[in-house]
C-alpha cells in the first residue's frame, strides 16, 4: 500500500468507543489463545475465537490432488508484476485484488491477457484499494479532492473507466458478489479498513460492518482484499495488527466459510486456520513490490451433487 498523504473522503479517526471495543475484543481473543496453550489459566469470560489459531505450511506444488476435490490457486496483490510468476497446476485461480497499479484501463487489459493465458477452468478476481477505476465514488471525489495526486487517473475522461470491469473478459470479476462454480459458492468483496485514501476504503466500525453483513450465510469460499483482525495481518514497521474487527467477527460468528483468501498486507504472506477456516493471505509481492511470494495451492472437497 501506498504511504502518500491526503484528505481523506472519510475520517481516519473512529469513535473511542468504537476504539474501546475492537481493543476489548482483541484482548479477548489473545486471552483465549493463552488459554488454549495453557488450560490452567482461568477460562476468558468474552471470547470471540472457537479455536487456536494455527499457522499451516503450504501444500507443495507436486503433491497429487486427492480424488474427489478441486484444487484452488491463490495469488493477490501481483501489482502489473505477472510475467515471472510460475503458476502451478489447479482447477480454479482465486486472486483477490490489486492486480493494478492505479486501476488504468491498460493495466486491466494487460491483466487480462495475462489470465487469458492461464489454463484454470475458472479464474475468478476482486478489485483492492489500488483499482481506484473500480470505485466509482472514488473517481467521483478524485478531482475534487486533489487533482495532482493521481495525474495520470484523474486525466481520464469517465467514459474511459464507466464500465471498467467488463475489460475483464477472461474472468469471472466479483463485487460484494457471489458465483457458483464446480458447486462452490464463493463471494468477493473488495473494501478495507481505512488507509491513505484509496480505492475502496471505509472507516472501521459500522462502514464495514454493513458491508460484510451483505455476506450471505451457507458461503464455502469468501475473497476479501484484506485480512481480518488477527490473521496474517502483521505489520512489523507499525508494530500492530491491521486486520478488520468486523471481518473476523462476520467469518467466525456467522459465514464460517471453509476457505478465507485475501491479500493487502504484503508482510502477512501465508496460511493459518481457527480449525475450521482456512486463512490464506495470498499476497504475491513482498513490502518492496517485489512479486517473489509463490502462488499458494489449496484442495477443497467437491461438494456433495456436484
Amino acid at each position: 500500500m501506498s504511504t502518500a498523504q491526503t484528505p481523506p473522503r472519510h475520517s481516519r479517526t473512529t469513535t473511542s468507543t468504537r476504539a474501546d471495543s475492537s481493543l476489548h475484543m482483541y484482548i479477548c481473543y489473545t486471552a483465549q489463545m493463552i488459554y488454549r496453550r495453557n488450560p490452567s489459566h482461568s477460562k476468558p469470560h468474552d471470547s470471540f475465537s472457537e479455536d487456536l489459531p494455527m499457522r499451516v505450511d503450504p501444500i507443495p506444488y507436486d503433491t497429487p490432488k486427492p480424488a474427489g476435490h478441486t484444487r484452488f490457486v491463490c495469488i493477490s496483490d501481483t501489482h502489473s508484476r505477472t510475467d515471472g510468476i510460475q503458476m502451478p497446476y489447479g482447477d480454479i485461480l482465486l486472486h483477490t485484488g490489486d492486480f493494478t497499479e492505479l486501476g488504468l484501463p491498460s493495466e486491466v487489459k494487460k491483466f487480462n491477457d495475462w489470465l487469458g493465458n492461464l489454463p484454470y477452468e475458472y479464474k475468478i478476481v476482486i478489485a483492492g484499494n489500488h483499482e481506484l477505476t473500480f470505485d466509482k465514488e472514488f473517481m467521483a471525489d478524485l478531482v475534487k479532492q486533489d487533482y495532482y495526486r493521481f495525474p495520470s487517473v484523474s486525466k481520464l475522461k469517465p467514459e474511459d473507466f464507466d464500465n471498467v470491469q467488463s475489460l475483464l473478459t477472461n474472468s469471472i470479476y466479483l463485487q460484494d458478489s457471489e458465483v457458483t462454480v464446480k458447486g462452490f459458492r464463493i463471494y468477493g468483496a473488495p473494501w478495507t479498513p481505512w488507509f491513505n485514501g484509496w480505492g475502496f476504503n471505509l472507516p472501521r466500525g459500522q462502514s464495514l460492518l454493513d458491508k460484510w453483513n451483505l455476506i450471505p450465510e451457507g458461503i464455502d469460499i469468501l475473497m476479501t482484499h484484506g485480512p481480518p483482525l488477527g490473521f496474517r495481518d502483521w505489520v512489523p514497521k507499525e508494530l500492530q495488527r491491521v486486520g478488520c474487527v468486523e471481518l473476523l467477527n462476520t467469518v467466525q460468528r456467522r459465514v464460517r466459510p471453509k476457505l478465507h483468501v485475501f491479500g493487502g498486507i504484503h508482510e502477512g504472506y501465508g496460511i493459518m486456520t481457527d480449525g475450521y477456516t482456512t486463512y490464506i493471505n495470498a499476497s504475491t509481492c513482498t513490502v518492496s513490490f517485489q512479486p517473489t511470494n509463490p502462488p499458494i495451492i489449496f484442495d477443497l472437497p467437491n461438494p456433495q451433487g456436484s
